[in-house]
């Protein structure tokens, strides 16, 4: 087998491991021993075993915080198998370790020990626990691990490399979407090849860890909020459609649908876009012909023999509104094509969460979620609002929170357990004396003795009115 399909083959069995371990520890809850379901989902889950042994040699589970390894490969959350996940996640939690790794090949009787173990309320909690009840239980095949945190903490200057990879791509983004709005404006060509290499290394960061990306939408360049909001846009599309299953060619597809949605805005006059303060109404209705603009723009620009089809649809319908409420003004119904539901919702939050020149008040990353999830039927789809509000939490990357210790906090990470959604990852940033610090990630869902929550939110606030800026946490060099 070539390599390629190598990788394949493990990425697909890592995520068939992951969904039998979960079916056989839900069977062993509800099953005695010899039930055939049981054995059946037993022997299911030492076949996969089996296999990924065959393949690699060794069979390594991670599980913590926001990631599933499989031997290293990070084994991704998409909308089907979410709750899959999510459940597999919180019952490795509660025994509060990080993991398994399989020495042997097991047979389908030891899988049937390790699921009951797993499965009784007095199964043990802790590597030094878990790891004897398994050995009285004749579980010899297998090794506990530490708590995915603490086997990752190691790993900072593997982190500064992917923060620094994170950043590159984005800066290097926002560059190529100046260079070719500059260029279409000055009647230069659209600089498609770099346009789209651009939206490769967006796509590929974001399979890697889309939230390194995400963190970095947080920059705010007032002189360039047309360009930065077209690769926020992106990013936040290609997650979403990470998030709702779509492959690595359909999110070469939208991604390049959504750093192109604003090209229109190159017909529009400089005086119009930069404008401080609010719009007059030709003014308004100059900005929104843009929608119209980017079509015609698109197809001049088209490569010979093609027809951006996608693109120029996403350019005239990002506005519409799925109920048609928006702009332009249509002459006949229609229905919204899929990446144009996708990119207004990604549009509608950046838009919302960026202060522009005519726009100095932005609002909060979490009203703006109240405002997607107020609008969901009517101005957006409300499946992808739910896959948009799943992927950055209630309280979304960014947010800066007051807590009731009197500290403040970014918000680096959502929590991904669906009972503690209000309780993100957060990076402490003011002392409860009002000392500025870079203080230690911490999660909200972390209890003190008595089971009582050691942090709570309080309430969002502007980080502006605090002189706090969010998209420090996520640059290596603010």
């Amino acid at each position: 087998m070539m390599p390629g399909g190598a990788v394949t083959a493990r990425t697909a069995l890592g995520r068939e491991l992951v969904h039998d371990l979960l079916v056989l520890l839900r069977a062993a809850q509800l099953y005695e021993p010899g039930n055939t379901a049981l054995d059946g989902a037993a022997e299911k889950l030492a076949d996969s075993l089996r296999e990924l042994r065959r393949i690699e040699g060794a069979v390594r589970l991670e599980v913590g915080g926001d990631l599933i390894l499989v031997n290293g490969e990070r084994v991704r959350s998409e909308l089907r198998s979410r709750a899959i996940h999510d459940h597999l996640r919180r019952i490795v939690a509660e025994r509060q370790v990080g993991g398994f790794e399989w020495h042997v090949d097991p047979d389908a009787a030891g899988s049937v020990r390790l699921a009951r173990v797993m499965a009784r309320p007095d199964g043990g909690s802790g590597v030094e626990a878990l790891a004897a009840a398994l050995e009285e239980a004749g579980v010899t095949e297998v090794t506990v691990l530490p708590p995915f945190e603490e086997s990752a903490a190691a790993g900072g200057e593997a982190d500064e490399a992917a923060r620094a990879r994170a950043e590159r791509t984005y800066r290097h983004s926002v560059a190529v979407v100046r260079s070719t709005m500059e260029s279409v404006r000055a009647g230069g060509a659209l600089q498609r090849y770099r346009v789209r290499r651009a939206v490769q290394s967006i796509v590929d960061q974001v399979l890697r860890d889309e939230l390194l990306l995400i963190g970095l939408t947080c920059l705010r360049d007032y002189d360039e909020p047309t360009f930065t909001h077209s690769v926020n846009v992106c990013i936040f599309s290609v997650s979403l459609g990470q998030r709702i299953g779509l492959s690595r060619l359909e999110l070469y597809d939208l991604g390049l649908a959504a750093l192109l949605h604003d090209i229109g805005k190159v017909d529009v006059p400089h005086e119009v876009l930069n404008r401080a303060g609010g719009l007059s109404e030709e003014e308004w209705r100059l900005m929104r012909r843009h929608t119209a603009f980017g079509p015609w723009r698109l197809l001049a620009e088209r490569p010979p023999g093609s027809i951006p089809v996608h693109e120029m649809l996403v350019a005239f319908e990002h506005h519409l509104n799925l109920d048609l409420s928006g702009y332009p003004t249509l002459f006949a119904p229609r229905r919204l094509t899929f990446y144009s539901k996708v990119v207004e919702i990604a549009d509608a939050f950046d838009a919302g969460t960026t202060p522009r020149v005519y726009k100095t008040e932005p609002i909060t990353p979490a009203e703006m979620v109240g405002i997607l999830e107020k609008g969901a039927g009517t101005r957006f789809d409300p499946v992808l609002v739910k896959a948009f509000i799943g992927l950055l939490g209630i309280y979304p990357v960014g947010c800066v929170c007051l807590l009731d210790t009197g500290e403040m906090a970014v918000v680096v990470a959502p929590n991904t357990d669906i009972r503690n959604v209000e309780r993100p990852q957060v990076r402490l940033v003011v002392g409860a004396d009002g000392e500025r610090f870079d203080g230690p990630v911490v999660s909200l869902a972390e209890k003190g003795e008595g089971g009582v929550f050691l942090r709570s939110v309080v309430r969002v606030v502007e980080p502006e009115r605090y002189g706090i800026d969010p998209a420090r946490h996520f640059v290596l060099n603010p």
